[in-house]
C-alpha cells in the first residue's frame, strides 16, 4: 500500500492496556509497523500528559504531535470527539492521504471509520485484542491486533489458537461460495481481498506468518496453490485443476495434492531472528554507537552517568540528522552491563557516575566484549555455532571466522560457556542445560514422572499438537491445560534428547514456560494450594528473564503471573486486598499495608523472586517511581524492592 498514511493515537486507551499487559507500550515497535503500510504523514496522539509523561521522549522521537486532553474525571477524557474531528478534517482536506490509521479498542470509533469509508477512505483499525470491541472491527477496512504488532515473534501469541480456527474455517467457507459460482481457482489477491471483506480482523501476521501465501502453504491440508504465469490462484485441495492451470508452479512449490508446508528455517535466518533480539541494528551503527561510547567513557570517566550518556549522545545524533532513536543507544549501552564492560561508583548502576571496567585496554577490546553477548545468546538458545553464518548476520562477513572466534574465546576465558567438541554450551551442564537448573526443578520432576500414553507419537510434530492443546483450553480449563502442556513438554524433551534436529532448545523452554504458568493456576486458583504454587510460579519468572526471546513470547503473561504471585499471598492468609491488576500497584499496597505480616510474606517472596529474576522486579520498580498518585508511598515501595536488588547484587 503507497498510499499517505494519517495515523490517531487514543493514547490513553492504548497505554493503559499496555501497561497492564506487557509493562510498557513499545511506541517504536508500533511506529516501524506502520512505516512499513507506507509513508506516515501525520501522526497525532491525545492524551492527558502529565499522566504519561514517560513516553514523551518516545512520542517525540517519532515526530508525533502530542495533543493534549485534559481528563475530566479519573479514567474518562475528552479524547473521542477531538479525535474524530481531526481525521475527518484531514480526510476531507488532505487529497494526497488514502489511509486513516486508528488505534484504539474503543466501540466509539466505529461511526468514525463507516464515515470515513463512505468517503472513499482506507481504514485501518489498531487495538488491543482483549479490549477491542466488535463493532470497531467490523466497521474497519481491516483491523490488526497491537498484540501482533508489539510482539516480535512469528509464533502464535497464546490467544491465537481461535483464531488460527476461524480462519480455517473462513478460508473454507469462501472458497466453497466460490466453487458454487463456479469461479474456481480464485486470484490469491482476490481470495485475500474477500477474507478482508467478510473479516477485517483477518490478517495473516496475527497468525504468525509474513505473508499470505505463506499462511496458504501452511494450510496445505486444506488447498492447493497454483501459478499461470506470474499470478497465484488457490483452490480447495479436492479441486480437479483445468488443463490451463496445468503449468508448473515456482520453483520450490510441491506439486499435487500432498499437504506441506514452509521450509524449514535456515541456520542464517535463525541467527537473525534471534540476534535482533538483543539489539535491532545494522552492523555499522552498532560500531559507530559503540566506539563513541568508549570514546566518552575513556576520556571522561566517572564523570557520566549510564542515563545521561544516553542523553548527550541521542542529542549528538538527532543535531547530525542522523535516525537513532534513544532507546536504541539506551539498549546498546546496556549491553555492557550485562557483558561487565563498566565500573560504577556506587550500587545502584541507574544513577551512578560509571567507567570502564580495567580490563576495557582499547577500543576493540570494549567492541569485542560487547559483542560477545550475540553468540552468547545463541549458545544459549540451544543453537550450534556456525562460524560463518554467525560472522555474516554479526557483520555482514562471512570470512569474518577469526573475529566470531575471539568473541567465543572471550566468553569461555569468563567461564560463561565450555566448548565440547567443536560446539558449545554453557557451562556445568550436560548436552541438555535445563536437565540440571536447579531453578526449575519443580518443572522437570513433573516431567520425567509423567508417563506418555500407548500410542502416542514420540516427535516434534506430536509435541506442537499438544501445546496447541494447552493453549487452546488455557482460558478456561487449567487442569486439562496443564496435562496437555506436561505431555507436550515431555514428547519434545525425549525428542531433544535424541538430537532431533527439529527439537529447539528454545521451543522446550517455551512450553516449560507455559506448562509453568497453567500448573500454577491449577494449583492457586483450583486447588486453592498456594504455597504448592510457588515453586512454579518461580520456575516461570526463572525461564522469563528480560530481553531473552522467551520475554517477548510470554508478555502477554508477565504481568498475570507476578500480580498472582503476590496476590496469592494474602489469599494464603484469607486477607482481602483492593482490586488491581497491575503488578506495580499491588507491590505498593503490599510494601506499605498496616498489618505486618502482609509486609513480611510481601518482602520474604519478593526476595526469591529477587535471586531468580532482578529485572522483573527493577522494572516494577521504575513503575511504581513512575505513579503520579501518593509519592511518598510510591518511594516507600521502590526503595524497599531496590533494596533487595542492591542486597541481590
Amino acid at each position: 500500500m503507497t498510499d499517505q498514511l494519517a495515523v490517531f493515537l487514543d493514547f490513553e486507551n492504548i497505554a493503559i492496556w499496555a501497561e497492564e499487559h506487557f509493562f510498557d507500550l513499545e511506541l517504536n515497535r508500533l511506529m516501524q509497523y506502520l512505516q512499513s503500510r507506507g509513508p506516515v504523514v501525520v501522526k497525532r496522539a491525545y492524551g492527558d500528559w502529565p499522566r504519561f509523561s514517560k513516553y514523551r521522549d518516545d512520542l517525540l522521537e517519532n515526530s508525533i504531535d502530542l495533543i493534549q486532553m485534559y481528563s475530566v474525571r479519573p479514567g474518562k477524557n475528552r479524547a473521542d470527539i477531538r479525535l474524530a474531528l481531526d481525521a475527518f478534517e484531514i480526510a476531507t482536506t488532505r487529497p494526497k492521504i488514502r489511509t486513516i490509521v486508528i488505534v484504539s479498542g474503543d466501540s466509539d470509533f466505529g461511526a468514525l471509520s463507516s464515515k470515513l469509508r463512505e468517503h472513499g477512505m482506507y481504514v485501518l483499525g489498531i487495538g488491543p485484542r482483549q479490549i477491542t470491541h466488535s463493532l470497531l472491527v467490523k466497521s474497519c477496512d481491516e483491523f490488526v491486533y497491537l498484540e501482533t504488532v508489539l510482539s516480535p515473534e512469528s509464533e502464535p501469541l497464546d490467544t491465537q489458537i481461535t483464531a488460527w480456527d476461524n480462519a480455517r474455517r473462513l478460508l473454507e467457507r469462501i472458497l466453497h461460495q466460490y466453487g458454487q459460482r463456479g469461479q474456481l481457482p480464485v486470484l490469491g489477491q482476490t481470495l485475500k481481498l474477500t477474507m478482508l471483506s467478510m473479516d477485517p480482523a483477518f490478517n495473516e501476521k496475527n497468525l504468525g506468518y509474513n505473508q499470505f501465501r505463506s499462511w496458504l502453504e501452511a494450510n496445505g491440508d486444506l488447498v492447493n496453490l497454483f501459478f499461470k504465469g506470474l499470478e497465484m490462484y488457490v483452490a480447495p485441495i479436492s479441486f480437479e485443476i483445468p488443463p490451463e492451470f496445468a503449468a508448473a508452479p515456482k520453483p520450490g512449490l510441491p506439486t499435487g495434492p500432498a499437504s506441506y508446508s514452509a521450509p524449514p528455517m535456515e541456520i542464517s535466518d535463525s541467527y537473525r531472528r534471534i540476534l535482533s533480539r538483543v539489539v535491532a541494528v545494522d552492523p555499522a551503527t552498532r560500531r559507530d554507537i559503540l566506539r563513541d561510547i568508549y570514546r566518552e567513557l575513556d576520556e571522561r570517566p566517572n564523570e557520566w552517568t549510564l542515563s545521561t550518556l544516553t542523553s548527550e549522545l541521542h542529542a549528538r545524533y538527532e543535531s547530525k540528522g542522523l535516525d537513532r532513536a534513544k532507546t536504541l543507544v539506551r539498549r546498546i549501552m546496556q549491553l555492557g552491563i550485562n557483558q561487565e564492560a563498566y565500573e560504577f561508583q556506587s550500587e545502584a548502576a541507574r544513577e551512578s557516575q560509571v567507567k570502564l571496567a580495567e580490563t576495557m585496554d582499547s577500543q576493540a577490546t570494549f567492541v569485542c566484549r560487547i559483542e560477545s553477548s550475540f553468540p552468547y545468546e545463541l549458545i544459549s538458545s540451544g543453537l550450534e555455532i556456525d562460524k560463518a553464518e554467525l560472522a555474516a548476520a554479526l557483520v555482514n562477513d562471512r570470512t569474518q571466522t577469526v573475529y566470531v572466534e575471539d568473541l567465543l574465546n572471550d566468553l569461555e576465558a569468563r567461564d560463561l560457556i565450555q566448548s565440547v567438541g567443536d560446539q558449545y554450551r554453557l557451562p556445568g551442564v550436560g548436552g541438555n542445560p535445563l536437565r540440571d537448573d536447579p531453578n526449575i526443578r519443580a518443572l522437570i520432576a513433573d516431567l520425567l514422572a509423567v508417563h506418555l500414553p500407548e500410542g502416542l507419537d514420540s516427535d516434534v510434530e506430536t509435541a506442537r499438537e499438544l501445546a496447541r492443546r494447552g493453549m487452546a483450553a488455557r482460558s478456561h480449563d487449567f487442569v486439562t491445560s496443564a496435562h496437555d502442556y506436561l505431555l507436550a513438554c515431555r514428547v519434545l524433551w525425549d525428542a531433544y534428547e535424541r538430537a532431533d534436529p527439529e527439537a529447539s532448545l528454545e521451543d522446550l523452554r517455551w512450553y516449560l514456560a507455559s506448562y509453568a504458568s497453567v500448573k500454577a493456576g491449577e494449583l492457586s486458583q483450583v486447588r486453592k494450594d498456594y504455597q504448592g504454587a510457588q515453586p512454579y510460579y518461580l520456575s516461570f519468572f526463572s525461564l522469563v528473564q528480560q530481553d531473552t526471546p522467551l520475554w517477548y513470547r510470554m508478555r502477554g503473561l508477565i504481568n498475570p503471573m507476578l500480580n498472582f504471585y503476590w496476590k496469592n499471598l494474602a489469599s494464603e492468609m484469607a486477607v482481602s486486598l483492593p482490586y488491581s491488576t497491575v503488578p506495580a500497584e499491588l507491590a505498593k499496597l503490599m510494601a506499605t499495608d498496616p498489618n505486618p505480616q502482609i509486609r513480611e510474606k510481601w518482602q520474604a517472596a519478593t526476595r526469591d523472586l529477587v535471586t531468580i529474576n532482578p529485572g522483573v522486579l527493577q522494572r516494577v520498580a521504575d513503575q511504581i517511581r513512575l505513579t503520579v498518585e501518593d509519592p511518598d508511598q510510591n518511594a516507600q515501595a521502590a526503595q524497599q524492592i531496590e533494596r533487595m536488588l542492591r542486597e541481590h547484587r
